[in-house]
């Protein structure tokens, strides 16, 4: 590591070329896993977090023994939230194989909404999925769609929820019907008399 981290200094006029070198072949022919977490942290150390990005491409990316490595797909991802936002799509949409809920949060903290979206969704944690449209895109329309094609009890209990904070009764008392949840009953009572929606009510 102090070989490593004396030729990644700033100050060593060699240190591009060497970089091109290591990512390009040196890295890409290794099968040995000690090889390529030696190199990482040495990248991590650096603060070099672009050359670590381009490495973690030509690792995870192009099909090499590691490409399905759970914590290098993980680090690949947390790299570009951190360095290159747009990146991060693409490798949400390539990849399989990486702690999808805890990125998610992050993407959120990082206000990257689309993507945390485009996560959940993949991997079908749709309750978590609206969440993000209804608190973070704020987009009920969206919401609306997306509880339509998934269809499942608790994306409609949450959109009735939110369409209710906005006095929209009607469609609150639609979404908590397609939910079969009458666990909110209070609320709309007092929304709908608020409002005067009682017609809308009756069907509740």
């Amino acid at each position: 590591m102090e070989l490593w981290a004396e030729v990644l200094n700033d100050e060593n006029q060699y240190r591009r070329p060497l970089i091109d070198q290591v990512v390009q072949t040196a890295l890409a022919e290794t099968q040995d896993p000690e090889d390529i977490s030696v190199t990482v942290k040495a990248f991590m150390a650096a603060d070099l977090p672009n050359e670590l990005i381009e490495l973690l491409e030509k690792i995870v990316l192009e099909n090499s023994v590691f490409s399905d490595h759970r914590n290098l797909q993980n680090l690949l991802i947390l790299t570009a939230i951190k360095a290159d936002k747009t990146k991060v799509m693409e490798y949400i949409n390539r990849l399989d194989n990486y702690d999808a809920p805890d990125i998610a949060n992050i993407a959120i903290g990082s206000q990257l909404y689309e993507e945390a979206f485009a996560i959940f969704k993949k991997f079908e944690v749709n309750s978590s999925a609206v969440q993000v449209l209804i608190e973070n895109v704020s987009n009920l329309d969206r919401a609306y769609e997306f509880a339509e094609r998934c269809n499942e009890p608790a994306v409609w209990s949450q959109l009735g929820k939110a369409q209710l904070q906005q006095n929209m009764v009607k469609e609150a008392i639609d979404s908590y019907i397609k939910a079969d949840d009458p666990s909110a009953y209070l609320d709309v009572v007092e929304t709908a008399s608020k409002t005067e929606s009682w017609e809308d009510l009756v069907r509740y």
